[in-house]
């Protein structure tokens, strides 16, 4: 297997934290100017809401392809392709064409996004890490991309107010302005893509898929795979910590019902949380690595579900503490999110399969995308005006479905554990017979 030296792999792991940090708040440029996408394109919410609806589903379908594309074509030219495509059809998107073409603009940023990046990206992380980094590299990777996100996001909102000023006056500076914003991320991108085309290494991927694995057909490299216990334990692991990142986006309206906190105030506090990425996302990262990555997420899980017990038990007023848990809650999040990908690696996936094995779990892990809505939507539907109530039930749910995600990486530790100690009495065995 060709090693990479320290210095390399590090700076080939700033590279890719940079483009994954920098090719979904593109797409996601709703987060901070959503009002100025509906002005500009002359959209009303449930058009926008229907693009993004249409784009979640991009995203599962595109899962299990992506990985197979991994597999099959060289990473390096996927991530370049992706982070091109998405500038490219953002310099459209800049054009602010009429609203009927939008449904393209997002099929081809959900292609980019997934199909052609989502697997490439996760592993080349997974083969540049040795097996001690793995917890550091999947964290660095997470906390990064949140650390650029947020950099990229405060010149987002510098450029848009330059141009713009307050951008509620006049039509001519609001779209300017988010010409401006849009040129920024697309400029960015291309940089980036530029800079791994000419850094990034295939060598190791090419050489480990053909050193150490026979090539198979996709068929039954599935077949293999869904064979390894440890990858459904890992998939219901990942569904069930993405659950509960899922509550993180009903903290803004849980502090506005519940505890009377102003728009003003639940949005520092967010922007707060947000900020706890990068330090739950190396400080998880870390820990994985000295304290095993099973027992990391076990105790992160349970953590974050007694949060989201705490904030639903909470009674109304008591709104420092709630901001206390908010934050505290936020950090853990961020940490499962940064170290559940590093169990990957233990799973023992064929190095040849691992983009297939990537999308699998990646389908399974990220369902709540399209079961999460339709749990909150039943709990406030039955709820009707008691909002506070609602928000109150769906984060004890929440709470419950990450317990059962505390289980499943407890039992991931017993199963590492077991491995373990068969492959030590194999050894002694193997010296005794040789003595």
């Amino acid at each position: 297997m060709l090693k990479l030296g320290k210095s390399k792999k590090i700076f080939q792991l700033a590279l890719l934290i940079l483009a994954a940090g920098s090719i979904y708040p593109l797409v996601y440029l709703r987060q901070n100017f959503e009002a100025t996408i509906l002005t500009v394109f002359h959209l009303s919410n449930s058009e926008l809401a229907g693009l993004y609806s249409m784009l979640g589903i991009i995203f599962v379908i595109g899962y299990i392809p992506s990985g197979w594309l991994a597999d099959k074509i060289s990473v390096r030219y996927l991530i370049v392709f992706s982070l091109v495509l998405t500038a490219l059809t953002g310099l459209f998107y800049a054009q602010v064409p009429d609203k009927s073409t939008l449904v393209y603009v997002y099929l081809a940023w959900g292609f980019a996004t997934v199909f052609t990046f989502w697997s490439a990206i996760l592993k080349t992380v997974s083969l540049l890490a040795d097996k001690s980094e793995e917890g550091k590299y999947f964290g660095a990777l997470d906390g990064g991309r949140g650390l650029v996100e947020a950099i990229l996001a405060s010149c987002a909102v510098g450029l848009f107010a330059l141009f713009a000023g307050n951008g509620t006056s006049d039509i001519t500076q609001t779209k300017a302005g988010f010409q401006a914003v849009v040129y920024m991320y697309c400029a960015v991108l291309i940089v980036i893509a530029v800079l791994i085309f000419f850094v990034l290494s295939d060598t190791r991927t090419t050489a480990t898929a053909s050193q150490e694995e026979p090539v198979e057909s996709t068929f039954a490299a599935v077949r293999r795979i869904l064979k390894i216990r440890e990858v459904w334990v890992m998939s219901v692991v990942l569904f069930c910590g993405y659950t509960l990142f899922w509550g993180h986006y009903y903290f803004s309206g849980f502090l506005n019902v519940n505890h009377a906190v102003t728009p003003v105030n639940a949005g520092v506090v967010t922007v707060i949380v947000l900020w706890m990425r990068p330090i739950g996302g190396f400080g998880g990262g870390y820990l994985a690595d000295r304290l095993g990555k099973s027992r990391v997420l076990a105790v992160s899980m349970v953590v974050a579900a007694l949060g989201f017990i705490c904030l639903g038990l909470l009674p109304s007023g008591s709104t420092s503490l709630a901001y206390v848990l908010v934050v505290v809650v936020g950090l853990f999040l961020y940490a499962i999110r940064g170290v559940y990908w590093s169990l990957l690696d233990d799973c023992r996936v064929p190095a040849a399969a691992t983009g297939i094995a990537i999308g699998i779990i990646s389908f399974v892990g990220y369902l709540p995308d399209i079961v999460i809505p339709q749990i909150s939507g039943a709990i406030y539907s039955a709820f009707g005006k008691d909002v506070a109530g609602a928000n109150n039930l769906f984060f004890m749910v929440t709470a419950g479905i990450g317990l059962v995600g505390a289980v499943a990486a407890a039992y991931f530790a017993v199963l590492m554990k077991k491995r373990r100690n068969s492959e030590t009495a194999t050894v002694s065995e193997a010296l005794q017979a040789a003595t």
